[in-house]
């Protein structure tokens, strides 16, 4: 709980800071396209924050050109997990004592347990929730943990392809009106609390009854 309340308090201030101060790359980044999309998603898997940025231009494209709406998706999807894989190697050099200085004892600690207790379902969540959820933290911490890397990558690709996949067909169905939708600070971070909500307690339910499945398995034999 005490993480939530964090997560909501910073998701206020950052969707208002979104909205009120556009990030000057973004024009950049609109007039290379496609192709833009890769360093700038990069960027938004490392511990460098960038509010948003990455979904409200994948959406803008996307509305842009409907027909393209899959390019764009796998191009964030590529270098939001080019980005992770460097975030995740970063936190597996540095260690856990250089991420409690940066993040802090408590959300180390807090980030550490739902690893360790959600394994596969914490990295998916973090990297299919709407920011700013601090998927960083995650990608840092399951480096420092020694999670498997192939567990790693996997959830990353999934969590990543499935977000940006259901992204950009919402905007290249709705358009424009989507994108105005997504940029008012109020509605974005109601998204990102809806959708946040329900992965994780679609993860929590599915790992439950999986875990009591198979706690009874042995009983029954």
């Amino acid at each position: 709980m005490p993480m939530a309340k964090q997560w909501i308090g910073r998701s206020v201030a950052a969707a208002i800071l979104q909205a009120r101060h556009p990030s000057r790359s973004l024009t950049l980044v609109q007039h290379l396209g496609g192709i833009g999309l890769v360093p700038l998603a990069i960027l938004d898997s490392s511990i460098i924050p960038t509010f948003g940025s990455l979904d409200v231009l994948t959406a803008w494209l996307a509305a842009g050109t409907p027909w393209l709406w899959w390019y764009y998706a796998l191009m964030s999807t590529a270098g939001a997990v080019i980005g992770a894989w460097l975030t995740y190697r970063l936190g597996k050099k540095m260690g856990t004592d250089w991420i409690e200085k940066k993040i802090g004892a408590r959300r180390l600690k807090q980030v550490g347990g739902a690893i360790e207790h959600w394994h596969f379902g914490a990295i998916f969540v973090s990297t299919i929730a709407p920011p700013p959820f601090p998927t960083a933290w995650f990608l840092l911490v399951a480096g420092a943990f020694d999670f498997s890397r192939k567990r790693f990558l996997s959830a990353v690709l999934l969590g990543r392809s499935a977000r940006y996949a259901l992204l950009t067909l919402v905007a290249a169905h709705y358009g424009r009106h989507f994108l105005r939708y997504l940029r008012h600070p109020l509605h974005y971070l109601l998204i990102s609390i809806i959708v946040t909500a329900s992965l994780a307690a679609a993860v929590y339910l599915f790992t439950g009854r999986r875990r009591a499945s198979l706690q009874t398995a042995p009983a029954s034999r």
